[in-house]
């Protein structure tokens, strides 16, 4: 089976989550230490619930997704993240390797870099690859707990201008974690 032509996105611009629709993205991170060193200290370990909005194709779609990631240094998280876009048409399924560094310190205030990988799965149409990177602040609201907030950008790879509207995209990223 032949797959099909990208001319239907030509309007709706690359994959992205729609800033016009208020962006509820919820993370819900439970960041589970492996030693005393705490939440971003090595061994820690991270598993995430992600919800949130997104618009492509000229359809509204819900995300859904899960993380996991691991603490291979204090600071340092190699990570893996699936989303399903569900609810328009075509589905959309997007697999993000990343690595994030939070600079630790003696503050509630714990700011964080990080760069991705990101493959969309996109059915009838060829995948797509992007590359991008994420900051922002996780901010300490108690005892094994924190709310994360910052931007991610993306660039697509093999995104062409005459068929899609944009080829990089910039969205907020919000969450909340804790550990026990």
């Amino acid at each position: 089976m032949a797959k099909k032509t990208m001319k239907r996105a030509s309007t709706a611009g690359a994959i992205k989550r729609d800033l016009g629709i208020p962006v509820v993205v919820l993370a819900l991170l439970l960041a589970v230490p492996c030693q005393a060193q705490g939440l971003f200290g090595q061994g820690a370990k991270r598993v995430s619930v992600i919800a949130g909005a997104g618009r492509s194709f000229d359809e509204d779609y819900l995300i859904l997704g899960v993380g996991f990631g691991y603490y291979v240094i204090d600071g340092l998280e190699l990570g893996l993240n699936w989303q399903s876009w569900l609810g328009g048409d075509p589905s959309i399924n997007q697999l993000t390797p990343e690595v994030t560094y939070v600079f630790r310190n003696r503050t509630n205030f714990d700011p964080y870099l990080g760069a991705l990988y990101r493959r969309t799965f996109i059915s009838g149409f060829d995948d797509l690859s992007a590359w991008g990177g994420r900051a922002g602040v996780n901010i300490s609201t108690g005892v094994g707990s924190w709310i994360g907030i910052g931007a991610v950008f993306l660039q697509y790879l093999d995104c062409s201008d005459r068929i899609y509207s944009e080829c990089s995209t910039v969205y907020p990223e919000f969450s909340f974690a804790f550990s026990f």
